[in-house]
């Protein structure tokens, strides 16, 4: 077997942050982008016509978008592989100075591509719906069919071409500057740990010890960490959450969105889909505290923020595992559902698409990202050898097959939401939770995998709702005004409370702070998709059996329609069912109780 590697291999895009190429590339794009603006220019009058479009304008102007099109996607590849490239960088090394000055430029440079193509958009979303029905029959063209349908619902959320130009330019050095802030901030951040001086990714992992004294000491110094920046946090997030604010404001002369409105049109879903998800979850929150106890009862301890991560008493005993060994667990896990999947995961670490070694200004999290052109996956996260650490990379490794399978599909079509992005992640990880407790042949190992069932109950049936709740908390705080940091604490706090209630001695009132999705600056709410994604991929996975052989070319086609659907009709369409209706989501969460009642079972 082929050595697998735990640092990624980039080279065949750049040698480094200082390959000359990079330039090379960056002028190139800038080249590129001047064509763009040249070939978008014509539509600037088409916006609002001196008189109504007629058919026979309709071959030309079919002509000029195809030509753009094709200079758009071309540009966007080009520059979205030398993104990847750089932001992988960072990720290993947030202090790699080269890396550091790029970020900004390509920032800058996406700002640019989207200026230059404004004209272009803003006519396709104000045209004639007979224009639309004639690009769609276009054969280079149809892969916008339901990017175009989707995005032209909002039509009276537009502004004027010079506007739009102004607000995309203005968000490099404004929006976006914030959250790059924060990113600098979690990479660079230290705390201290048993004595040891470490970067927060290192400080999160160390959340999954046995040892309770080190988990106490690795929460409390992630907190202390940010609590000395908590001020900078507080601007970071009132910087971000006032200028969608004031965007939408802006926007809203016809019509005023509900952040939740503008959410879910991002999200694909409708807002009737999100109020049933939560309103059934919150009616079923006990599910995840009766889990939280029942940790809470093995370890003989009542369970504090820190102990969310706690491992089983029986993994304590256990050497960790390898970083190999992880990825062959994975793939056989895989390979029971379908043997391309597990080859697949084998690839991934054979051909160095997965970056998991520890570095010491290695950012936090996890994530699977990807090149354009030629399409290949990366995954990015910090393996140490826990169970947790086990059951992330095969959550990224389903992102990665998801990417995967879509191959072949033009790009326009591969453009998924995050709600059903999650959905071939949590399946991932769900393949590798049944197969280890089909493997168990002892108490003790069937604990530790129930324990991990229950860890994820807690995480999608609490935490995950009590983020949600905390950031409607936060954007109708800041409609009124500046937040501050002690207030942003309050809430948090008050959030916790309504999902957690008593399953915990305290609450953490730094998450805010120390949880990176409420800093990212390009999209808000980065929360209740990962319950959609949850509860989505357990009420899909619950049909394995019924379907059979079938299942896997069922699945596979579910993902393929991930790019160019809602949510609901992805559902309606495979599965005959409405996830608009509390219905759905209960017999999903139907599935929990009954891992949870495992869980509690095996409590002695």
């Amino acid at each position: 077997m082929p050595r697998l590697q735990q640092t990624w291999d980039n080279s065949a895009f750049f040698s480094g942050s200082d390959d000359p190429q990079i330039a090379v590339t960056v002028e190139r794009i800038r080249a590129e982008i001047d064509t763009l603006a040249t070939l978008c220019a014509p539509f600037v009058e088409q916006i609002e016509p001196a008189e109504p479009l007629v058919q026979d304008q309709f071959e030309g102007l079919l002509a000029q978008v195809r030509t753009a099109h094709q200079q758009r996607t071309a540009t966007a590849k080009r520059l979205g592989n030398l993104r990847t490239f750089i932001s992988s960088i960072l990720s290993v090394d947030s202090r790699d100075a080269s890396a550091s000055e790029w970020k900004p430029t390509l920032q800058q440079l996406s700002a640019e591509i989207s200026q230059a193509t404004k004209a272009l958009d803003i006519f396709l979303l104000r045209v004639d719906d007979a224009f639309i029905q004639a690009l769609i029959a276009d054969p280079v063209l149809a892969e916008l069919s339901f990017s175009l349908r989707h995005q032209r619902q909002l039509n009276d959320q537009l502004l004027s071409l010079a506007e739009e130009k102004l607000i995309t330019g203005l968000a490099v050095n404004g929006l976006q500057g914030w959250g790059n802030l924060y990113t600098e901030l979690s990479g660079t951040l230290q705390c201290t740990v048993a004595g040891d001086t470490v970067g927060l990714a290192k400080a999160f992992n160390l959340l999954s010890s046995p040892d309770r004294t080190i988990r106490s000491e690795a929460w409390h110094g992630v907190n202390a960490a940010w609590e000395s920046r908590a001020d900078t946090v507080a601007a970071i997030l009132n910087a971000i959450n006032g200028w969608r604010l004031e965007e939408t404001k802006q926007r809203g002369h016809h019509r005023r969105l509900h952040y939740l409105d503008k959410s879910c049109h991002q999200s694909r879903i409708d807002r009737t889909t999100l109020d049933a998800m939560m309103a059934a979850t919150y009616d079923r929150r006990a599910i995840g505290q009766r889990a939280l106890t029942a940790m809470g009862k093995v370890l003989d301890i009542q369970p504090a923020p820190w102990d969310l991560f706690a491992p089983p008493p029986a993994a304590g005993q256990t050497e960790g595992f390898s970083f190999e060994a992880a990825i062959e667990l994975v793939a056989d896990a895989f390979r029971q559902f379908t043997p391309a999947m597990g080859d697949f995961a084998m690839m991934m670490a054979e051909k160095g698409w997965i970056d998991a070694k520890p570095t010491p200004n290695r950012a936090t999290g996890a994530y699977c990202t990807s090149f354009a052109e030629p399409k290949e996956p990366r995954i990015f996260m910090t393996f140490e050898g826990s169970m947790n650490n086990v059951l992330t990379l095969a959550h990224e490794l389903g992102h990665a097959w998801h990417n995967w399978v879509m191959q072949d599909l033009p790009r326009y079509k591969t453009f998924y939401p995050m709600t059903l992005a999650e959905t071939a992640s949590i399946f991932a990880e769900t393949l590798v939770r049944d197969a280890l407790f089909e493997q168990a042949r002892s108490p003790e190992q069937m604990l530790k995998i129930a324990w991990e069932e229950g860890a994820a109950a807690i995480t999608f049936l609490l935490n995950i709702p009590a983020r949600f709740t905390f950031e409607q908390k936060l954007v109708e705080a800041r409609q009124q005004g500046f937040v501050i940091a002690g207030t942003l604490k309050g809430l948090m706090r008050d959030s916790w409370q309504h999902w957690y209630e008593d399953s915990l001695t305290s609450y953490d009132e730094m998450f805010w702070a120390s949880k990176l999705h409420f800093s990212i600056a390009e999209l808000g709410f980065y929360n209740y998709p990962y319950l959609f994604g949850y509860l989505f991929s357990l009420g899909i996975y619950a049909q394995k059996d019924h379907y059979g052989a079938q299942f896997n070319d069922l699945y596979t086609k579910l993902l393929r329609d991930t790019g160019s659907m809602t949510a609901e009709d992805v559902v309606l369409r495979h599965l005959q069912q409405d996830i608009r209706q509390p219905k759905f989501w209960q017999a999903s969460l139907d599935i929990v109780d009954r891992a949870v009642s495992r869980l509690e079972s095996l409590v002695v």
